[in-house]
């Protein structure tokens, strides 16, 4: 087994990591500079690893992983979340359960094989050129030729929730999010390391486009917050939704209606 994949990576010795993490200098013929080695806590666990710089972007190093990613049937610890769900969703004059719902809007349960990989911490706003929208299909062929890649919708979730069977990925509030469900707030700022040490996923507003037929994950542009809904305004930054808005705003050549961001990977070798 490669020692950039999770099983191996978490056995070894800080000393290790670092050097094998300095091996990763150069990856895809980009001048990747190591940083530091950090290590970042999480309700599952500490996690140690590498950080790079780029062009004045940091980049986090990510082991593969075998994963099993999606939803498909409510963790107890969520009861309150689903309770609060049905309200709204009776509010809204949805004739679905909690759990129906969400089976809905939620990608499945499913198997899923991650490679390691560097990922940009920070997704980056798309500046169009002027008197241009933004277009899908230009922003990934220009990711690629620069030796980059949009990540898989597989990959994306990952990157989130680390294959998390929970509605939100742990490292958003989950004392926020039951004020959220009894009504007292909104969303507030939500924007820390998750357990991987990247921001991602803290802001419905965000469209991040992935290299996917979903187009984007982590946001829905606001639309259901706009709506004045609670729980629902911030179910789309769950690692598991995939939002329906997104294919109204992109014309059928790919042209978007509306700002989007994305978040360079690269793919490593496995050795």
């Amino acid at each position: 087994m490669s020692i950039f994949h999770l099983e191996y990576w978490t056995t070894m010795d800080t000393a290790s990591q670092t050097e094998a993490l300095k091996s990763l200098e150069g990856s895809n013929g980009h001048a990747f500079s190591f940083k530091t080695i950090e290590t970042f806590p999480s309700v599952s666990g500490n996690f140690t690893t590498g950080l790079f710089e780029l062009d004045g972007k940091e980049y986090i190093f990510i082991p593969g992983s075998k994963v099993t990613l999606g939803w498909s049937e409510a963790d107890m610890r969520d009861e309150i979340i689903l309770s609060a769900i049905e309200k709204e969703l009776e509010i809204a004059g949805i004739s679905q359960s909690a759990t129906d719902y969400l089976q809905s809007v939620f990608s499945p349960r499913r198997d899923a094989v991650i490679a390691p990989m560097l990922v940009e911490r920070n997704v980056q706003p798309i500046v169009s050129k002027p008197g241009h929208l933004a277009n899908y299909y230009a922003i990934s062929q220009d990711i690629d030729l620069h030796g980059f890649s949009l990540p898989t919708e597989d990959e994306w979730e990952y990157l989130c929730g680390g294959g998390t069977q929970r509605i939100f990925s742990e490292h958003i509030n989950e004392d926020l999010i039951v004020n959220i469900c009894r009504e007292k707030r909104y969303y507030s700022d939500l924007e820390k390391p998750n357990r991987f040490g990247l921001y991602m996923a803290y802001e419905p507003y965000l469209f991040e486009l992935v290299n996917s037929p979903v187009i984007s994950k982590g946001g829905d542009g606001g639309t259901a917050a706009h709506g004045g809904y609670h729980i629902l305004g911030v179910l789309p930054i769950s690692p598991h939704y995939r939002d329906e808005v997104i294919q109204e705003l992109m014309s059928s050549d790919g042209d978007f209606d509306c700002d989007v961001s994305a978040r360079r990977i690269v793919r490593l070798e496995t050795r």
